[in-house]
Formats: C-alpha cells, structure tokens, sequence
C-alpha cells in the first residue's frame, strides 16, 4: 500500500482531535443527568447551544477564508478551548462529594397511627421534628399527601408517642394512635437531589402545608416544584459544556475545510477515507474510557477522571500534529460575497440545506436521548454496574463497524448514486435505526443496532452534507460554505431535535420517543426523494430543450450559421 506522506498530518489531526471526544462527547447529557438536570432541561440546553455554533461557524469560516494565513492558528485556539472546557467539568462536585440541600416540609397532622416498617411497602425514610419541641426523629412515611400513619423500625408501645413528643391518643386493635402536642406541626427533611416533591393542591386535612423552607443551597431537581435553573453547579456544567460544544463543532468544521484544501478540488473523494481516522481514535477512546470509568468507579455515581485524563493527553497529541499541517496557499475572496449569495440562491442547493436541517434534527436526538435511554433502561434490567462499559461497546460498534466501513466508501456511494439520492437513502435508515432503538429490551441489544446502523446513517449522510458544501463553494469560500451547511445541519437541527426531543423524552417516555422520530425520518426521506426526483427531471428538460435549440443553431437553413458564399469571379 502507498503511504501519501503528504496527508499524515491530516490524518493524525483526524484521529486524536476525535480520540479526545470519544469518552467525553458521547457522556456528556448523562454526566448531566448525573449531576440532577431533567430530561427536559437538557433539552433546552442544547437546543440553545447548536444556535450558538450556528452562528459561529459561518463567522469563523469566512473569518479564516479572508485571513488565511492565520487559519492553523485560530484552528489550534479551539481545540484548546475545547478541551479545556470540557476538562473543567472535572472539578464540578458530584451529589456524592456535596452535602445535598435540605429541604423542609410542613405537615398539619391531628392524629398519626405508628406501625412497624413493613418492608412490603414502598415507604421512604424521613428525617422529623415538631417545630414547637427540640430533637428530632427518624420515621417512614409513604410517598403520599396524606400522612396519617408513620412507620418505625422498632416495635410500636405505648412509650413510642412520649419517645416522638406526642400525647397518646388510643390503642386500638394493636395499634397506637397519637395526637401531636397543642400548636405543633410537623417538620420533615427531604435530601437527595431527585426526590419527587409531594401535591399541594386541595383542601383536605394532612395535607402538605405551601409553606416550604429551603434551607442550604438549591438544586437541580426531577420533581414538580423548585426551579431547576438555581443551582450553581448546573450553571457552572451550562456554561463549560456550552464553551467546550461550540469551540468543538467550530474546530470540526474548519477542520473538514482545511481537510478539503489540503486534498484539493481533484482528490475531494478521498475526504472519507481521511476522516475515517477519526472515527477510529473516537471509537479506541470511547471503549477505553468507557472500561476505565467503570473500574474506577465505586457507588452509584461514576467517576469520569480516566476520561478527562484521556482526553488531555489526546489533545495535546492533536496540537502537536495541527503544527506539522501544510496548508495551501489560499487567497482572500475579493468578490464582497457574491459568488457566495449567487449559490445560496439555487432552489436545489437550498432544498438539500433544509433537508441537512432534518438530518441533524434526528441525529440531535439519537446523540443527546440514546444514551439516557440506555441508562434507564440499565437501571430496570440491573445493568447499571456495567453502563459505561456497554457504552463504550456501543460507541466502538457505531466506529469500527458503521463509521469506519461508509466513510472509507462514502466517496463511491456519492459518485454513484449523487448527493441528492444518497441522503434521501441516510434518511430512511434513520427511520429503521430509531425505530429499531425504540424496541430493545437490554442495554446490550443496542450493541448491534449501532454497529450496523451508524454507518448508512451519520457517516454517509455526514459525508454526503460535507461534501456537497465543498462541490457547490466558490473559490475562497471553502470554509464558509463548511460552516454555513454545516451550521443549518447541527445547529439549527441540532436545536430542533433537542428542544422537541426533550419535552417528547419528558412527557412520552424513551421508547415512544423515538418511536415519533422514526416516523418522522421516513416521511422526510419521501418528501426528499420526491422533490429531488422533480427537480432532476426539471434539469433534463432543461438540458434537452438547450440541446435542441444548439441544433437548430447549427442547421444550414439557420441565419446564424448560414454558409456566406463570396464570388471569386474577376470584376
């Protein structure tokens, strides 16, 4: 095999720029859910964050298209700042390494029966006192709005009122009735960040007062009440995961168009077999860290130092390799944008840009609720000790398998079937894949879904939006046009698919979820298909009325064309 000495720093770039996501990116919702953010939550963060990258692509790319000279530069900057932020998430404190706030319930009780735990029932320990008499008490309480009977872990006597500062009421048939002292009330410590706040509508005795006391700092919370947007530490993962996300798709889509530079526009086939090394780094990582989490981690929550280590190391590789990059000589556009706004205006190149939008919509969700999912449906199986590894296999499946096989080929698919017959085929796999995804009934099924699926999905349907950039760019706009195709397909449909795919998460449930989504992906791959297929046969008629009239143009009798005779006979 022939080694292009040439395209080893592309290479290189390809494989660690991506082998430092691989155990980041893919974690990143549930390293959120981890830290307490709600399915819809999550959705309105990263709808918000592909607007924020939609914007910064074209601004980045026409700001290296007229200052070339400084693209490796500005080029190397986001990758550090992307590493750099999502690293900074390492030192956000996990609910283990903080005191979870605490929450205090008023409760209006005459009269409390005590029993003994049964452990048969689905009761929740709560930690008590009377706001008019000091100490405070252990009982169990079921997760109702009326609290007429507490349960203990011992056995329930006479004493046990005057042990919890009531007044004995009665014992009837073996069970102790208690009234609470005059002018008392109730007061219960709620901890943990995802416990589900009791009703406090209506009107009927014992219900939970409206007078809540929060005390300590608030928190992200799963249930009805309390804001999710108060806590500093989901914030501070707002901000840094925001940062990290865009300085990512930013760098991402420079690096497609210094990728395109550097084969040129004779070798622009050959992009996938350069970007193929990074599906490769991605999916090493992604099964290393995934392995590495899981090791290291003890308890409920997961310990993401492996990944963070991993990606540092990976990044600074990258940097290493972006330094060894030849670039092109590349001139500043003098046009004031014309040739740039003379292609946006094409009905086809516009049409395939909505469709883009649609492509990144159904990916937005598959990347941001799959796992989620996943680590649902682990935590109902009893899968949850091994989630990350099975991440981890997903991921590598998705890579070596999927990724690596259609984008080595992705430049055959497209010579042959064209751009346009390519994505209406991504877009009905996607349909197949998350209807296939809505179906699993074990964490590892996802395991082959993905191995066979994310090929004819992400990766030629991602080939497929790049490349079509690239063939329609005028000359000095490559990264331009990179970021203006790319910024519709995972900004705009990136926040699409987060906003409507995390209230559908929320109020449907993961399965039915996708479920809606697959639906979706078939209905856009027809209308692509068909709008597609009108104007390819509005081009041939194009094309034979042009040819018919250069024929007539051509014909003797034609005025044009008509052979001049010039006498030759002396005068």
């Amino acid at each position: 095999m022939k080694i292009n000495k040439s395209l080893l720093p592309v290479k290189a770039h390809f494989f660690f720029f991506f082998a430092a996501l691989g155990p980041l990116l893919p974690q990143m919702n549930v390293f959120g859910r981890q830290l307490g953010v709600t399915p819809a939550a999550m959705g309105i963060v990263t709808a918000i964050l592909p607007l924020l990258w939609a914007t910064a692509k074209p601004l980045f790319g026409y700001v290296v298209d007229y200052w070339p000279a400084h693209r490796k530069l500005v080029f190397m900057l986001l990758i550090s700042v992307m590493t750099g932020s999502y690293c900074c998430l390492w030192f956000l404190p996990t609910p283990e390494t903080v005191e979870p706030p605490l929450l205090e319930y008023v409760y209006k009780l005459e009269t409390v029966d005590l029993r003994r735990n049964d452990q048969s029932l689905n009761l929740e320990k709560y930690t008590c006192h009377w706001n008019c008499t000091p100490g405070t008490f252990d009982v169990y309480l079921r997760n109702t709005t009326l609290i007429d009977t507490a349960y203990l872990d011992s056995d329930v006597t006479n004493s046990t009122c005057l042990t919890l500062n009531m007044d004995l009421s009665e014992v009837r048939d073996g069970q102790v009735k208690c009234t609470p002292r005059d002018g008392c009330d109730l007061l219960c410590y709620e901890k943990g960040l995802n416990r589900v706040k009791r009703e406090i509508s209506g009107s009927t005795k014992n219900l939970v007062d409206v007078n809540e006391k929060i005390s300590g700092d608030s928190s992200v919370e799963t249930g009805g009440g309390g804001s999710v947007y108060v806590s500093l530490t989901f914030w501070a993962f707002v901000v840094l995961m925001s940062l990290g996300t865009v300085a990512f798709n930013v760098a991402n889509c420079i690096g497609d168009a210094v990728c395109f530079d550097v084969l040129g526009p004779d070798r622009g086939s050959k992009y996938g077999a350069q970007r193929a090394w990074g599906t490769i780094g991605y999916g090493v990582t992604a099964l290393l860290g995934g392995c590495l989490v899981d090791m290291v981690s003890d308890g409920k929550y997961k310990d993401y130092t492996p990944a963070f280590v991993i990606a540092l190391i990976a990044t600074g590789i990258d940097l290493y390799s972006c330094r060894a990059l030849t670039l092109p000589s590349l001139s500043s556009p003098t046009d004031s944008g014309a040739a740039l706004r003379s292609v946006l205006r094409i009905p086809k190149v516009i049409v395939f840009i909505v469709f883009a939008v649609l492509a990144g919509t159904f990916d937005s969700f598959i990347i941001y609720y799959m796992f989620w999912f996943l680590e649902e449906l682990a935590e109902e199986t009893g899968s949850i000790a091994t989630i990350k590894l099975i991440e981890g296999v997903v991921v590598a499946a998705q890579s070596f398998v999927g990724e690596l096989l259609f984008f080595f080929c992705s430049g055959k698919i497209i010579k042959r079937w064209g751009y346009g017959t390519t994505l209406t085929f991504s877009l009905f796999c996607y349909g197949i894949r998350m209807a296939l995804i809505s179906f699993i009934r074990n964490p590892w099924q996802l395991v082959l879904i993905e191995g066979i699926m994310q090929g004819p999905t992400y990766a030629l349907c991602y080939a497929t939006i790049v490349g079509y950039a690239a063939h329609v760019a005028p000359d000095g706009y490559s990264a331009t046009v990179q970021g203006i195709v790319a910024g519709m397909d995972d900004g705009v449909g990136f926040a699409l698919g987060s906003l409507l795919g995390g209230q559908l998460y929320g109020s449907m449930g993961g399965r039915y979820s996708f479920r809606v989504f697959s639906v979706l992906a078939v209905i856009a791959a027809a209308l692509h298909a068909a709008m597609f297929l009108e104007f390819d046969r509005a081009e041939r008629s194009k094309a034979q009325a042009e040819l018919v009239e250069a024929e007539k143009m051509l014909r003797p009798n034609q005025a044009v064309y008509r052979e001049t005779v010039v006498s030759s006979h002396e005068t």
